[in-house]
């Protein structure tokens, strides 16, 4: 075959298309990659929803629960604010990577902990990775693929952290029933490596770049120092001490350890310490709260309550199965499922409402009123034991739900202003975690307060009123107890757990109010 003088060039054409597809090609691996992270970090999370109370109850520290419960959100929490700057500073693609491999170090850690304080320490570690995990996969979406692709990707995304949180709890009980809770944290470690090494060799040099360039290298690192660490830290106490108060109100007497009358004055300092800063210190508030006296505020202020109201129902619900029905981990890990599903229900009914009708405020109240009844229904029905196949209510109360998650979501995104949508949408986030945190530790401390008084009321006189300490501390511990006493323990438990679908109840019914006053904004 004879050379001409443009047969170089051809191959050179050729070779470039061969690369380029080949690099289009790395990068859609890479971009999935990063989804099995996101999938990972959403698991992890609903993992210990479903099995809290058996990890707890292994350590004889049921009471101490809520920490477990918030511990996680805790970490993402604080973390999420930082993982921007530090993506301006040091690129996106260093810091995903180091988000995967202090998850892992998370991982083994949990499954490594011989006490309850060292577990709880291990998930704030997972939760400040998980936080990253997440949450930069948008920053790599954005600078990695062309912009008509950027917002079905990120829906993909969404996908992966909604089946990750399904699939999660009735994983856990698999797990916990199949090989125990230690290898169900440990097991996530090779799962981590692998979006480790993904993200190592698959994501492109060019994420490593900073936003400011070598010129601006030294005022790039100044701005991490305009992160609000006064905030963060202020929260941070504001948190442990609310955590603190609920233990000493759920607590057998025998293990009190600080006194109420110092935890709450702290508290509220605490608390009036955080608003000081946020209003007078920082320069970048974590919550800017000239932005709460718009429409943000009254979204936030809904999406604490809906998280409070949600978390709060199902980190009692494996307890109530346990306790109530004697149900397995597995079996009552899976009552999950429906609740999960129902979401996913919600979540599509209003993307197709909103998108025909072009409104949601109206679809919003309907919710909220479904997510009142779906919680007064369970009061009725399980506040005396119930029939495993009432674990179906969920499903309804998942729907409510998964309308309120995308309506209000929009609600918020519209009404934002453009200069301060990423905050915005930053602080909505938070206010989630928030609830995460509150409505666990409320309601487990209510839950176990109540259900001590009870007891000792009930047992008065018997002699197992001795065990009250290990019943309290182990879900399993009345099974070695004889059956009128089991009675007792079960009765007085049901008597406690009543309060959760009516404190859940009155969250959701708080929403209604702000619903209604904020103005719908035009769907175009």
């Amino acid at each position: 075959m004879a050379v001409s003088e443009e047969t170089p060039l051809l191959h050179t054409r050729r070779q470039h298309k061969q690369k380029t597809k080949a690099s289009r090609v790395c990068d859609k691996l890479a971009v999935y990659g990063s989804f099995l992270g996101v999938f990972l970090a959403a698991a992890d999370e609903s993992i210990v929803l479903s099995t809290w109370s058996v990890i707890a109850s292994e350590f004889h520290r049921l009471s101490q629960g809520s920490w477990l419960l918030a511990a996680y959100n805790f970490g993402w929490y604080v973390s999420l604010p930082v993982y921007g700057t530090l993506c301006r500073i040091y690129g996106s693609k260093n810091v995903l990577i180091s988000a995967y491999a202090l998850f892992a170090v998370g991982c083994l850690a949990c499954g490594t902990s011989t006490s309850m304080f060292q577990l709880v320490l291990a998930r704030v570690l997972a939760g400040v990775s998980a936080g990253g995990m997440v949450s930069l996969v948008s920053v790599i979406l954005t600078d990695m693929v062309p912009a008509d692709e950027v917002v079905l990707l990120r829906s993909y995304a969404n996908v992966f952290n909604v089946v990750g949180r399904s699939v999660g709890a009735p994983l856990g009980g698999y797990l916990i029933s199949a090989v125990g809770w230690r290898w169900s944290f440990i097991g996530q470690f090779p799962v981590a490596a692998i979006c480790l090494l993904i993200g190592l060799y698959g994501l492109p040099s060019s994420l490593n770049s900073t936003k400011t360039g070598h010129a601006d290298e030294g005022n790039a690192r100044h701005s991490i120092m305009r992160l609000d660490f006064a905030g963060l830290a202020s929260f941070s106490v504001t948190t442990v001490l609310l955590l603190l108060l609920m233990q000493e109100l759920s607590a057998p007497p025998e293990s009190f350890q600080i006194p109420l009358t110092i935890l709450i004055p702290a508290f509220c300092a605490a608390v009036i310490l955080f608003v000081v800063v946020e209003a007078y210190w920082a320069r970048t508030p974590l919550v800017p709260l000239h932005l709460m006296k718009t429409s943000l505020g009254g979204f936030c202020l809904n999406q604490i309550m809906m998280m409070s109201s949600r978390s709060g129902l199902m980190s009692n619900l494996a307890p109530y199965l346990i306790r109530v029905k004697g149900a397995t981990s597995l079996l009552a890990a899976s009552a999950f499922v429906l609740a999960a599903v129902g979401v996913s229900i919600g979540a599509l009914i209003a993307g197709k409402f909103i998108k025909r009708w072009k409104r949601y405020r109206t679809m919003t109240a309907i919710a909220v009123f479904g997510a009142v009844l779906t919680y007064l229904l369970i009061f009725i029905r399980w506040r005396n034991g119930c029939h495993l196949w009432e674990v179906v209510y969920l499903l309804p109360n998942g729907i409510a739900i998964g309308i309120l998650f995308t309506t209000q979501f929009i609600g918020m995104s519209l009404g934002a202003p453009n200069e301060n949508l990423t905050t915005c949408i930053t602080t909505y986030y938070l206010a989630q975690q928030l609830g995460n945190i509150i409505g666990p530790a409320a309601n487990v401390g209510v839950v176990q307060r109540v259900f001590m008084g009870k007891l000792k009321k009930n047992l008065n006189g018997w002699e197992e009123k001795k065990f009250i300490g290990q019943i309290l501390n182990d879900d399993r511990f009345a099974e070695r107890l004889p059956s009128v006493v089991q009675y007792f323990v079960r009765w007085s438990y049901l008597n406690a757990f009543q309060l959760v679908p009516l404190i859940s109840a009155a969250c959701a019914l708080i929403m209604l109010p702000t619903v209604l006053w904020v103005k719908e904004e035009k769907l175009e």
